[in-house]
């Protein structure tokens, strides 16, 4: 018997399809994953202009259809243990790791609330005045630049608050003891080994050899691993851990008190891996870019300083934004929308349909993998008025166009993003002393690293004007 799931019509196995059915137009092409690694925007401009939001490709091979509109996305979001399951490649699920949220669906909702206590609410808000000291600290660099490197002098900053927010422990490599006992030595080989890990994970070949960027990256893994339950082991070293301080004190703390919970040591040390990279790659790219995009609106840097001065006073000399602050800064937050609505960092996770649905006429064929694309939902003139022009005010009242599976940029469902408070937050905290000490000026276009995480390349530079 056919199931209806609100707009969603699930078919059961030997169901007659309904009548005046359609298929996902285009056929899939051979080249299809290479165009879309290639540039993912540009892939998707191109054949949402040639068939509409809805198209079918070969996209990591196989039958992978990218959707754009709300009611398919909502379909895509929605599925699990219903009618779909994660779909990533081989080689992405590797570097996850088998502890991962994207394995065993089963501990999947288990697992992600009690990681999700780390991340959010008052914890996050405790986290809060480290953020403001560290992006001070970095800040202090930036005054003695005249042009800076934008991605890699932000990527460093965001390193040297997120390790001790997620893990605990300032890296620092003028102090040679903070690595005793550590496999690695120092903050720049970390970064190296977490490079050559993101590299393999959408490694085409799975083939472990270091001649391949998935050799390459299930090593870097490895390497990870090790350094993880090293840093785990010398936490444990301490007496009376606050599981508010920190990520990684608040699983250790709920490991001790119930040994036999969600927190095994295999699961702590993989998510400590998993969660600084995603954070470090995705945070770092989205303050470059907010950066990137308010160096083209000086009226809308002016706009950004008076809400500070209504929210802090003029005076404050802007020493810590506080929770409180952050939520009344409302234009700040639609800027960062509309930054992840024009520059999105890139695709949601992949589904495949364990049965055939049917979503307005439209027949989605069991086996299918789909895609829920923010490049096409983003750029739609159904959803976003003028979606070409860069307007913080969408976001805000009346407009309010940030509604559920139009806007995603932190995916939806299940599976949405783990660390999407904690990004914006992170964001908002180090926009707002950027604006109180700097202003700057672009120095020509950016070329971007277009996959598998949207980020301006580390060449790009931008010019620094101290504020008064």
């Amino acid at each position: 018997m056919n199931q209806a799931t609100s707009d969603i019509l699930i078919l059961e196995e030997g169901q007659e399809l309904p009548k005046e059915i359609k298929y996902p137009p285009r056929k899939p092409k051979w080249y299809d994953t290479f165009k879309y690694i290639a540039n993912p925007e540009q892939f998707c401009r191109q054949n949402l202009d040639n068939y509409g939001p809805i198209f079918n490709t070969g996209v990591f091979g196989g039958e992978t259809i990218f959707v754009g509109t709300a009611k398919a996305i909502k379909m895509v979001f929605n599925g699990d243990s219903n009618y779909t399951e994660i779909a990533l490649p081989e080689t992405t699920m590797e570097m996850f790791g088998e502890y991962s949220l994207f394995q065993r669906p089963d501990l999947h909702r288990d697992r992600k609330n009690a990681l999700a206590i780390g991340l959010t609410g008052r914890a996050l808000e405790g986290y809060i005045p480290n953020i403001n000291t560290i992006i001070l600290a970095g800040l202090e660099h930036w005054s003695k630049i005249e042009t800076l490197p934008l991605y890699s002098s932000v990527e460093e900053i965001c390193f040297n608050v997120l390790t001790p927010l997620l893990l605990g422990i300032k890296l620092d490599d003028n102090d040679t003891a903070i690595f005793s006992g550590l496999p690695l030595s120092t903050k720049r080989e970390l970064k190296e080994v977490y490079q050559t890990y993101f590299n393999g994970f959408y490694g085409l070949l799975k083939w472990k050899s270091p001649l391949t960027a998935y050799g390459r990256g299930l090593a870097a893994r490895s390497k990870l691993i090790k350094f993880m339950e090293a840093v785990i082991n010398k936490r444990r070293q301490e007496k009376n851990i606050d599981p508010t301080r920190d990520f990684l004190s608040m699983m250790l703390v709920s490991q001790q008190e119930n040994p036999n919970g969600v927190f095994s040591d295999s699961l702590i040390a993989n998510q400590c891996l998993l969660q600084l990279w995603a954070s470090l790659y995705e945070i770092s790219s989205l303050v470059a870019s907010v950066i990137y995009q308010l160096g083209k609106y000086q009226e809308i840097r002016e706009k950004l300083r008076l809400e500070q001065t209504k929210i802090i006073g003029k005076y404050n000399h802007h020493h810590q934004f506080l929770p409180e602050h952050l939520r009344k800064m409302s234009l700040l937050e639609a800027t960062i929308k509309e930054t992840l609505r024009t520059l999105p960092p890139s695709s949601t996770a992949n589904r495949r349909l364990t049965k055939s649905v049917v979503v307005d006429g439209v027949l989605y064929p069991k086996g299918s993998t789909m895609i829920a694309e923010p490049r096409l939902a983003h750029i739609m003139p159904e959803y976003f008025e003028q979606p070409e022009i860069f307007a913080p005010e969408r976001f805000l009242p009346p407009r309010n166009e940030d509604q559920s599976y139009q806007f995603i940029p932190f995916g939806g469902g299940v599976h949405a993003c783990l660390g999407a408070q904690m990004a914006m937050t992170v964001t908002k905290i180090f926009i707002s002393h950027v604006l109180s000490k700097f202003d700057w000026q672009l120095i020509g276009k950016p070329s971007f690293v277009q996959f598998p995480l949207k980020k301006i390349k580390d060449n790009y530079r931008i010019k620094l004007v101290h504020q008064r």
